[in-house]
């Protein structure tokens, strides 16, 4: 959940209790919406959140549907709104619109790296910017979009400094087609970390882009073994089997990944395969 810059209480004292939640919870968003007035600033309030928590739960169909009935973001724009709209619209097939999210999100950017944050905040500051950039990047480049070179600088420019840094570094690398720098970091991130799904999983699907499922297949059933219910998870799996030519199971790997996301486009795409 994003952390907006203030409380719908701010807006208005004249909140609904459906609004209300005891502290460190959340409401119900979408009751809350519709309990608030049409068009209001409160309502758009509630529906970003609410886009922003389907987004988060890979509940890609709904939170494009509530994304559009928010309409403009208005007071509430932000580089994260932007880039979770557009990594939403890119999961949906909407390229276009996705790529001029992910511009509008650069934009907003730029103005925070004028900004000199204090030593505390910096560490911080550069997460979240490497975070939001890693989930833009790819949307840029596919988009062909000019703020793709000016993006990717300031992603490089951002020191590494732990697992999860190049983790994300490996993730970015295979989208912009750098292969060898993406195994690369991988291979760091898996050794340190050998039983975490996610980084299983990634090093698996650089494998199967590199041309080498066979390697990468133990990575993907092994992640797939940790999180059976990950949709991500189940898509490289059956990648790597189509890979391998065991076409059959990957037939099914696939089945699972479009139950589980049945709105992401990518997991409507068939895989080919080959059988050995």
């Amino acid at each position: 959940m994003i952390a907006l810059a203030f409380a719908l209480a701010l807006i208005s004292q004249d909140i609904p209790d459906v609004c209300r939640a005891p502290e460190g919870e959340a409401p119900d968003w979408a009751a809350c919406a519709q309990a608030l007035p049409d068009g209001s600033p409160q309502q758009t309030f509630a529906r970003l959140n609410q886009a922003t928590e389907a987004y988060l739960d890979r509940d890609y169909g709904d939170a494009g549907r509530v994304f559009d009935r928010a309409g403009d973001f208005g007071p509430f724009e932000s580089d994260a709104l932007y880039v979770f709209r557009a990594d939403t619209r890119q999961h949906l097939g909407r390229d276009k619109e996705a790529t001029a999210d992910a511009e509008a999100a650069w934009r907003i950017m730029q103005i925070g790296q004028a900004l000199e944050p204090s030593p505390d905040e910096q560490a911080a500051l550069e997460a979240q910017r490497l975070f939001l950039l890693s989930l833009v990047l790819p949307i840029l480049k596919e988009g062909r979009s000019s703020a793709f070179e000016p993006a990717f600088a300031a992603y490089r420019a951002i020191p590494v400094k732990d697992v999860e840094g190049y983790a994300t570094q490996a993730l970015v690398l295979e989208q912009l087609g750098d292969l060898d720098g993406a195994l690369a970091a991988s291979l760091l991130v898996v050794k340190a970390e050998p039983a975490n799904a996610g980084y299983l999983n990634n090093h698996c699907y650089i494998l199967v882009r590199a041309g080498r499922p066979a390697e990468g297949l133990p990575f993907c059933e092994k992640a797939v073994q940790s999180e059976p219910e990950l949709a991500p998870l189940r898509h490289s799996l059956a990648s790597a089997l189509a890979g391998a030519g065991r076409c059959t199971e990957a037939e099914t790997a696939l089945a699972e990944a479009r139950r589980l996301e049945p709105a992401t486009v990518l997991y409507q795409q068939s895989i080919a395969c080959r059988a050995r």
